[in-house]
């Protein structure tokens, strides 16, 4: 059990600090001499307080007064000094270091996203990600640049006015500080009240902004079938439920931020009315008592302040768990690294694969794809043609057999490895919002423009670029929403043109293309895959005539390979695809 909790908090403490623990310590020790720094003025108000009562209440009245005060303000000029000091380097480590420490956790946590399989993101929504990636991460700088900090300085200066306190007079003290454990039960009511909140309130959080992305994404769609009023009638009611989350929340901290802070403050009336009993017996001089009164102002506010933080991490606590479990998210690891594969050709040995480990879509797949061939996968939806895609990309991991290029497995290679030999191609094309040639040059960085120019002619979209306002320099809107479907996926085959990558993964670019359109892509599809390894999934089996090995799958198997002459005469799934086929190319209306 104390393994466990040991761990657990070991991976709640490397959270808030970025994972670096010891520049947080350092970081924290700066923070307390800043504090402690601070405070030295209210020390030396109370040691002003006795000089000056000194002559009323002792037994000197000639007692000298003004030497002590001028010492003091010589303190105060060096504390002054020292502060300024202090606070730069603590503010720095504030603005600056923490800061960059918390760049350096994002790099990170962006490095690992990359690495996760696609079965992540199919259980993880964009609205899910952006909550845990924005949100929670601010909730996270808030508890480890001020909430920890201050938690541990308040505390260091309770106990460091507690022992002072005692030393002078112990009655006082447990006067003074009898009333706080009378107080935490309502900092437990409200913790738990909280953390139960706190999960609600973020779960309505990543709905809402999964709703709105949902929404902005669908709105043509939406105005096109006269269902935008009523799609926001639905955000509405998300943005209501996060309104009453929200107010949940607030309300489960009212116990400590009412009752726990009426139970603190009674105990300044404790002070006076014991610190009166002891002072008209004769047990502390007026000076104590007067100090009492005044370090009891000062203890009860910042006590109030650290139970309002302490409830305040049962929220952070929600938000610290999820990313460490994102951190635990298991990565696609590489087996016995290599240094990469010789050869371009793909090959599946008795592949066995599922989504969701129970249903498989492929069932022991085997074939070859060998050097600058053409390999069409044909058959009908669900059958596994996209999934050996996904497969040769390791987008997934097999559960059985194995995927090779160049007689490799893929998973003995990394990830930069694998996806330079590959360059992809499908009928779905994401452009990010920037420019046509940022666009085009994701495939190869340090693309000079000449070579992006000689990839768009090939790709047969310069003349279409130049044309716009800005050319390359155009900036094209989110997924590409400025242009047009055929514009979208020429571009998209630059990309792979520049990339020059041995293997083509090409799902059928021109299936939903108008015959102008079609014909331009379809030249620069014979440009991009000249003299490299193949692999297409053909929609119209018009487009597989040519191909060296034609793949056909059903029910997650290959049912039938060969050349089409082949396969025609085989009589079997091909020949009736391309008979149906041939019957819908004659439909005329």
């Amino acid at each position: 059990m104390k393994a466990e909790t040991k761990q657990r908090f070991d991976e709640w403490y490397d959270t808030i600090t970025y994972g670096e623990k010891r520049r947080y310590g350092g970081f924290i020790a700066w923070l307390y001499f800043d504090s402690l720094f601070a405070s030295i003025p209210y020390s030396v108000l109370m040691i002003a307080v006795y000089f000056i009562l000194q002559p009323l209440v002792g037994s000197d009245a000639n007692a000298d007064v003004v030497t002590p005060l001028w010492v003091m303000t010589g303190v105060l000029l060096v504390q002054t000094i020292l502060y300024a000091l202090i606070r730069r380097k603590s503010y720095l480590d504030i603005c600056v270091g923490h800061s960059q420490a918390q760049l350096r956790e994002k790099l990170r946590i962006g490095d690992r996203l990359k690495k996760l399989s696609m079965g992540f993101y199919a259980t993880h929504d964009a609205g899910s990600l952006s909550t845990l990636l924005v949100r929670d991460y601010e909730e996270i700088e808030n508890m480890s640049s001020s909430m920890v900090s201050n938690i541990t300085v308040i505390g260091l200066r309770l106990l460091l006015a507690l022992i002072v306190l005692t030393v002078f007079n112990w009655q006082m003290t447990i006067a003074m500080f009898i009333v706080i454990p009378l107080a935490i039960p309502f900092v437990m009511i409200s913790y738990k009240r909280l953390a139960h909140e706190s999960s609600e309130h973020l779960s309505s959080q990543e709905e809402t902004a999964s709703s709105i992305l949902e929404y902005v994404g669908g709105i043509t769609t939406l105005q096109a079938y006269g269902r935008a009023g009523e799609a926001f009638d639905k955000l509405q009611a998300r943005f209501a439920r996060l309104r009453d989350a929200s107010k949940r929340q607030e309300k489960a901290g009212a116990p400590v931020s009412m009752f726990g802070r009426a139970v603190l403050f009674l105990g300044i009336a404790v002070v006076i009315c014991y610190g009166a009993y002891l002072f008209i017996s004769g047990q502390i001089d007026a000076f104590f008592y007067i100090m009492c009164i005044l370090a009891a102002l000062q203890v009860y506010d910042p006590i109030v302040q650290l139970f309002v933080m302490i409830i305040s991490m049962a929220r952070t606590n929600q938000c610290v768990r999820r990313i460490t479990e994102l951190k635990k998210e298991k990565e696609l690891e590489v087996k016995e690294p290599v240094r990469n594969a010789e050869n371009s050709d793909i090959t599946f040995e008795n592949v066995r694969f599922s989504y969701d480990g129970k249903t498989e879509v492929l069932k022991g797949v085997s074939f070859s794809a060998e050097p600058k061939t053409l390999t069409a996968l044909v058959g009908s939806s669900g059958s596994g043609k996209t999934t050996i895609m996904r497969l040769i990309s390791r987008f997934f991991d097999v559960n059985g057999g194995a995927v090779k290029i160049g007689g490799v497995p893929v998973t003995n290679m990394t990830q930069e490895q694998l996806l330079s030999k590959i360059s992809m191609v499908f009928q779905n094309v994401y452009l990010f919002h920037d420019t046509i040639e940022a666009n085009i040059r994701m495939a190869k960085p340090d693309a000079t423009h000449e070579e992006i120019e000689k990839a768009a002619k090939a790709a047969a979209c310069h003349e279409f670029i130049t044309k716009l306002p800005e050319g390359y320099d155009t900036v094209v809107g989110e997924g590409g929403s400025t242009l047009s479907g055929g514009e979208k996926q020429r571009i998209s085959i630059a990309r792979a043109i520049l990339s020059d990558a041995p293997i083509v993964l090409l799902d059928e670019a021109t299936a939903s293309l108008d015959p102008g359109n079609e014909i331009l892509i379809q030249n620069a599809i014979d440009e991009l895959v000249k003299d490299r390894t193949v692999l297409v999934i053909a929609h119209r089996l018009q487009s597989t005539m040519n191909a060296d090995n034609i793949l056909v799958l059903d029910d997650g198997k290959i049912a039938e390979q060969g050349s089409h002459t082949e396969l025609l005469h085989l009589n079997g799934i091909y020949a009736s695809l391309w008979n149906e086929q041939q019957k819908a190319g004659r439909w005329k209306l």
